[in-house]
């Protein structure tokens, strides 16, 4: 028991922190992203969709979630770059699967959702094909922070009900996985500065569950987002 809380404890830790630290550094893109800014260098804020299955389940269907954080992009010559990012809000997991805890007996026509949400550190490196069209692949860490089953039912009187479980012991701190992705960038919009429009499919390469009665999954999560980098018009 005295384990469990320490590790509940230093995982609320890390949370905070990591969530402190985002909050700080959006604000600061905000305010300085365009005065530290240059040819080689610049900050981005993403933003965008996650449409995440977990493949490998006995019963599962894909669900959907926003998906945010900040990008670096760090010049290497006129065709590589490196990108690294911080992705704070990174949701996945399955809907209609099959219970980790079975409410059959409680509720009827029971549907069982599976909600995870993680931490994303993507280090991508990128290769332009031509000035505005662009691949990118590289190792990502993906940190768990909540992972809850949500059952829904019907009680027998004939109200509904939802049941929200902790189930984070039943997955894997930790999960890794190898973004594919294809971008095109518009230079022409917000004054110069530009957007970009990203494609990415992440190939998971570790088992997402700890769980190993209940099943195994590496995973299945494509993104579609826009990246608003901050650089000095040109």
């Amino acid at each position: 028991m005295f384990n469990q809380l320490k590790k509940t404890l230093l995982t609320f830790c890390f949370f905070l922190l990591a969530s402190q630290a985002f909050s700080q550094a959006a604000l600061l893109v905000l305010i300085f992203g365009d005065k530290v800014a240059s040819e080689k260098f610049h900050l981005s804020i993403d933003g965008g969709l996650n449409y995440a299955s977990m493949p490998g389940l006995s019963k599962q269907s894909p669900t959907t979630g926003v998906y945010f954080g900040l990008g670096t992009f760090i010049k290497l010559n006129d065709k590589w770059a490196l990108t690294p990012e911080f992705k704070p809000l990174s949701p996945r997991g399955a809907k209609e699967v099959a219970p980790i805890r079975d409410y059959s007996a409680v509720i009827s026509d029971a549907k069982y959702n599976l909600k995870l949400n993680y931490i994303d550190i993507p280090v991508l490196v990128q290769y332009k094909i031509t000035p505005r069209l662009f691949v990118a692949t590289g190792p990502q860490m993906s940190y768990l922070t909540s992972a809850q089953q949500v059952s829904n039912g019907k009680l027998p009187l004939g109200s509904t009900v939802d049941i929200n479980e902790d189930m984070k012991s039943n997955f894997n701190s930790f999960y890794f996985s190898v973004p594919i992705e294809l971008g095109y960038s518009i230079s022409t919009l917000r004054g110069g500065k530009g957007i970009d429009i990203k494609l990415r499919y992440n190939v998971g390469i570790s088992d997402l569950l700890s769980n190993t009665t209940y099943g195994s999954s590496m995973g299945s999560t494509f993104q579609a987002y826009l990246s608003f980098p901050f650089i000095n018009p040109q």
